[in-house]
């Protein structure tokens, strides 16, 4: 387990910076660090849970703490962004999400709602007997057996299935995962295709009002 000094945590960690000097860093995966956050620090300092440690450390080794539905123990798992975080001894659901501040925050869910997965399509791969495999954001991966998924479309699964597709097209609602907008939803309007090595243009409206972005800041979410 590594540790990072509280002082140089990233801006989206909603922690005490001068309580004590280190703070522990999220194991490696697929999230970079300003969008996760270690599941332990999370049960400590934004729900409150425990105060040391080894309180947390408990609660984790008895499988009360799930993520995205799958028991977790480690206190430096990361928990990424769209995560579900479930607790279900005290039937609390939560999803990690941006504020409009661009802090990293937990907003509660129903049972129900955590038992969804939504997933943003960044890669797709071609495997033995021309199988196709969906890359997702989050790392993980996904089989599929009709290819009429693209990236940067979303799919919710449930149980590792998935049970909707989610376009990336126009009047679709997008969740800002960057730039100057981030935590905010909006409709997309247009997409500017960008030559070369540049990088794609969304231009999406939030209340009324007509806004441009990266592409990679959209994710598409269900209306």
């Amino acid at each position: 387990m590594t540790h990072l000094k509280r002082i140089n945590v990233p801006s989206t960690w909603p922690v005490e910076r001068k309580s004590t000097k280190f703070i522990t860093k999220p194991s490696p995966g697929p999230h970079r660090l300003e969008e996760s956050m270690p599941l332990g620090v999370i049960l400590r300092e934004i729900l409150k849970l425990g105060k040391e440690k080894r309180e947390i450390k408990i609660i984790l080794n008895d499988n009360k703490v799930l993520v995205n539905n799958k028991i977790r123990k480690k206190f430096d798992f990361p928990v990424g962004i769209l995560d579900t975080l479930s607790i279900p001894d005290i039937s609390k659901f939560y999803k990690l999400v941006y504020s409009t501040k661009g802090r990293l925050i937990l907003k509660e869910i129903n049972k129900e709602e955590s038992n969804y997965k939504i997933c943003k399509i960044i890669g797709k791969t071609i495997l033995k007997k021309k199988k196709i495999q969906l890359n997702f954001y989050n790392g993980e991966n996904l089989v599929i057996d009709k290819d009429i998924y693209k990236v940067r479309d979303s799919v919710i699964l449930k149980d590792n299935k998935i049970v909707k597709h989610l376009q990336f097209e126009k009047n679709a609602l997008i969740y800002l995962t960057g730039g100057k907008h981030i935590g905010n939803k909006g409709i997309l309007v247009d997409i500017k295709k960008a030559p070369g090595f540049s990088k794609d243009i969304v231009v999406f409206k939030i209340d009324n009002k007509l806004h441009e972005t990266l592409a990679d800041y959209s994710f598409i979410l269900e209306k």
